[in-house]
């Protein structure tokens, strides 16, 4: 059972213990957040927080007051390893303050002080290091006419103008969004997304209606410096505007069903991304994902980007060389975001010298290839500065100094030679002493109660001089100060504490200067990103064999030598390549056995548009293209039973969304639609849709089918093209040769399959004679209905044959036509051929 604040505490606290009233005198400020109390090594959490978290962290919930009735729950972890959960703690929806001792516990007088220093929600960062390298980690805002973004991890703000809410919804589902802000307005008009209840934080802001900045940037902006420090503010980037209507349109649906970032297993590896992700930065890597999430329609855009790889291409040693310097580069944005917050330390300042280096050394040789102009005299300067400041063996805590070299400062030279030649001032004492008292065993030691002391045997008692102090006696021997020593130990410390200080003022001046100019190592960050990127795809081309594709204005999609960008690296030099020709408007109706690659051909053809709109080369020998609008996909189904919607409603779901916003540009891939249902249903609604698509609007379409009836569709509508996976059968056994060809499958060889998958020979047999059995009598029921056919429409031509030509070829043919040696496929196809030639 959950337990808050004990009713008999609420009515006195003075009955609590000190700490604990100190506890809920600063939880009762953060109801609505996890509360880690800093508790000497250990950060710890108590009642209804400790219950919340101890399953989410996977760490034992135990009791304050085992042996009191009032067992408090709690729970804890170090205070040297946090970072792990609180991420886990934010990746679980929950909000959190971090309340720490705010004084040296060695010099408070009582109950330590404490106090949050910093609060924490899903979108904000505690360390960057413990997420996904990748990956951004967005916190986004949204009003009425607009939506904006930023990455908490990297300070890059940006926003988009659109009063459709469905729009914004889209944008929400493709991107990475940890925490989504709105304002109590918003919630009035309805502005909140579905599903995303958990993602919700609310924060109100005077909106200054003058300003361009959209109202929904001057929210989020609000609600990120109200969480973080000004140093935070020094590497937010200034908001810039995104236009998201001129991309290649892919929905949350389109880039699992393509697995572009993840497999349906969840692995990332076997996805599109980590097919072609030959990038050596996670800067790279994340502004990469951001080309195959939003994938151009400007065609003069695109041939850019093609120009700049075709460039590298031709300068394979610069590739190499890049590609080196790069694996040595790091992560400037997310390092120089590390160091605008509270808890990092002087190697942080190290690790971005030695980032920024590597950057400068990328910038300069492949300055020709972007043209980008950068202030890299003030670079260098930075560089040096921390080179000659930082020790590069810093320890990881800023304020017990050791981490400032010599020569910075010749006051601070001073304290640092007096305080490591303290030992030295120490062992003159002591021989000093020794001599006096004529003790050779008397020691002079230190420890963090009494200081430093003398300490003599019980067998020397009687020799200690009687200016000597007793500080403490033990078993074996006493302890001791004299004037003397307390006077150098004043000193020592004194030059300790003062080093230390100084030690830290040194360091939080490079820092903010550092910080001060976080616009200039933000510019380099960004060319070493797009660096990366041209780079890697222009190494994926020459690794990989790929062309570069060529744009028409025809509404042509021709591919020679088509292959799959992720499967071909699983099976290398056994993949076949498969040549693809539409023509505007043009339908691919693919039919065949599963495991024959139907899949695989159309979504080999979806991932070739994803990367030639990108600006990258393509898996192909010849590749020429039309600049698509949108990529709709409607592949496989997975029953959302939570949601109360089957596999079929999913499936018809997303038919309808896709029918209802594809364009003449867009690209359709269908595959199996109308499975989920009664076979006649299937096949009625498959026809129709089908019938519609290239009717209505007369997009590219691939669509898949087990439905042989719909190949008869080819001889009714010309762009139709009937085509197949080839299958090689002998003596009953099947092998797939991975081959496109023209015209329809002869069948479907389900039962074959089967047998390929392992099942029981017996139950294979008895599937072959069912199949047999139901194969025969659908033959002879169709024969009997042709018969009645033929009956029916040889009245109906009774006295009027010779007025119409047409219908007496039609019933000679009908005459002569063997019924016993017609296949229901071929009978239905006549049937279908007639009726045209009737109409």
């Amino acid at each position: 059972m959950s337990k808050s604040l004990p009713k008999d505490a609420l009515k006195n606290k003075s009955e609590m213990t000190p700490l604990m009233k100190q506890f809920w005198d600063i939880k009762s400020l953060h109801n609505d957040k996890i509360l880690l109390f800093r508790m000497g090594d250990f950060y710890e959490m108590f009642y209804d927080d400790a219950i919340k978290a101890a399953p989410i962290l996977g760490i034992t919930l135990t009791q304050r007051n085992k042996k009191a009735e009032d067992q408090t729950p709690m729970c804890g972890v170090p205070y040297h390893s946090i970072a792990g959960p609180i991420n886990k703690l934010l990746a679980a929806g929950l909000k959190i303050a971090i309340c720490d001792q705010v004084e040296d516990p060695k010099l408070a007088k009582g109950l330590v002080k404490r106090a949050v220093t910093r609060i924490l929600t899903p979108g904000m960062v505690y360390d960057s290091d413990t997420l996904e390298a990748t990956k951004p980690h967005y916190i986004a805002a949204l009003d009425e006419n607009s939506m904006s973004f930023v990455d908490t991890t990297t300070g890059e703000a940006f926003f988009f103008k659109s009063q459709d809410k469905s729009e914004k919804i889209k944008i929400l589902h493709v991107l990475p969004i940890a925490e989504v802000v709105i304002n109590e307005q918003a919630v009035a008009k309805d502005l909140l997304p579905e599903n995303f209840d958990k993602l919700i934080s609310k924060h109100t802001v005077m909106i200054d209606i003058k300003s361009e900045t959209p109202h929904s940037a001057q929210l989020l902006q609000s609600y990120v410096l109200s969480l973080a420090d000004e140093n935070f503010k020094k590497t937010l980037r200034p908001f810039v505007e995104k236009n998201f209507e001129h991309r290649l349109q892919l929905s949350s649906d389109v880039i699992r069903h393509l697995e572009i970032f993840e497999t349906y297993k969840g692995q990332i590896e076997g996805s599109f991304f980590s097919a072609i992700n030959k990038t050596k930065t996670s800067g790279g890597a994340r502004l990469l994902r951001n080309w195959i999430l939003f994938p151009l329609r400007n065609q003069k855009t695109i041939l850019e980007r093609q120009k700049l790889i075709s460039a590298l291409r031709e300068d394979l040693y610069l590739i190499k060389k890049t590609r080196d310097v790069l694996a040595g580069l790091g992560d400037i944005e997310r390092r120089l975001m590390k160091i605008s917050q509270p808890q990092t330390n002087a190697r942080d300042l190290v690790q971005l010298a030695d980032t920024l280096e590597a950057g400068l050394k990328t910038y300069s040789m492949t300055q020709m290839i972007l043209n980008e102009n950068l202030n890299s005299e003030l670079i260098l300067e930075i560089i040096s500065e921390i080179r000659k400041t930082i020790n590069d063996q810093a320890p990881l805590t800023v304020k017990s100094g050791h981490i400032i070299n010599k020569g910075v400062s010749s006051e601070l030279d001073e304290y640092i030679e007096l305080s490591t030649s303290a030992h030295l001032h120490i062992e003159k004492l002591e021989e000093k002493e020794k001599l006096a008292t004529g003790i050779n065993s008397l020691k002079i030691r230190y420890n963090n109660v009494f200081g430093y002391y003398i300490e003599i045997t019980h067998l020397h008692k009687d020799k200690v001089p009687k200016h000597y102090q007793r500080k403490q006696t033990l078993a074996n021997a006493e302890r001791f100060c004299t004037d003397e020593l307390i006077q150098l130990e004043q000193k020592v410390l004194s030059a300790q504490t003062k080093r230390n200080d100084l030690e830290y003022f040194v360091y939080e001046t490079l820092k903010n200067k550092i910080l001060l100019q976080a616009s200039h190592f933000l510019g380099l960050a960004s060319v070493c990103n797009q660096i990366d990127v041209y780079v890697a795809l222009a190494w994926l081309s020459l690794e990989e064999s790929y062309v570069l594709p060529i744009f028409n204005q025809d509404n042509q999609l021709k591919l020679t030598g088509s292959r799959h960008a992720v499967i071909e690296q699983f099976n290398r030099g056994k993949f076949i390549a498969n040549d693809i020709d539409l023509q505007k408007s043009d339908c691919y109706l693919i039919t065949g056995p599963n495991m024959a690659g139907k899949s695989t051909l159309m979504r080999q053809a979806a991932l070739t548009v994803i990367l030639a709109q990108m600006g990258s080369y393509v898996p192909a020998s010849i590749a020429t293209l039309p600049i698509y609008d949108a990529i709709y996909t409607r592949i496989g189904a997975s029953d959302q039973l939570s949601e109360g919607l089957s596999t079929f409603m999913v499936e018809m779901t997303e038919t309808a969304l896709m029918l209802n916003q594809a364009t003449g540009q867009s690209l359709l891939i269908l595959d199996e639609v109308g499975r989920g249902t009664s076979t006649f249903d299937g096949l009625s609604l498959a026809q129709s849709i089908l019938e519609y698509i290239i009717s209505e609007f007369k997009p590219h379409v691939f669509f898949a089918s087990h439905y042989h009836e719909l190949t008869a569709l080819e001889k009714k509508h010309e762009n139709i093209k009937n085509v197949h996976m080839k299958i090689h059968e002998q003596n009953g056994e099947i092998e797939f040769l991975h081959v496109l060809a023209l015209g329809p499958a002869g069948k479907s060889y389900g039962v074959q399959v089967a047998k390929l998958a392992g099942l029981p020979p017996k139950i294979t047999t008895r599937a072959a004679e069912l199949l047999l059995g139901f194969e025969n009598k659908k033959l002879n029921d169709q024969a009997k209905a042709l018969q009645k056919s033929t009956t029916y429409q040889m009245s109906l031509f009774d006295g009027q044959s010779q007025l119409d030509p047409k219908k007496t070829a039609l019933l000679e043919e009908l005459k002569k036509i063997s019924i016993s040696q017609t296949s229901p496929l071929q009978a239905l196809n006549k049937l279908a051929q007639w009726q045209d030639e009737l109409n």
